[in-house]
């Protein structure tokens, strides 16, 4: 990762484990981007299901896989539309 996206990378690691943060998400996802100290950029991208961007930063992709798949988004779609291989 270029720029540490720490925050970000909490929140997807934690989607997929926690059912509460899942919750408050589609609740409030500005409050949880504070809470996890996400940048707006970051919040920004989640709220508009721009994975390919999120990957283009450099998180983990099974990280971003395990969130798309609680979203029910197409991830590899994504990645395809920008020119991306997924594995």
């Amino acid at each position: 990762m270029s720029k540490r996206r720490r925050g970000l990378e909490r929140f997807l690691y934690q989607f997929d484990k926690d059912e509460g943060l899942r919750q408050r998400y589609a609740d409030d996802p500005d409050a949880v981007g504070a809470e996890m100290n996400m940048a707006a950029e970051e919040i920004e991208a989640l709220k508009a299901d721009d994975l390919a961007t999120v990957y283009e930063w450099g998180l983990h992709p099974l990280l971003i896989r395990n969130y798309s798949g609680f979203r029910r988004l197409d991830y590899y779609g994504m990645l395809r539309e920008r020119g991306h291989k997924p594995a």
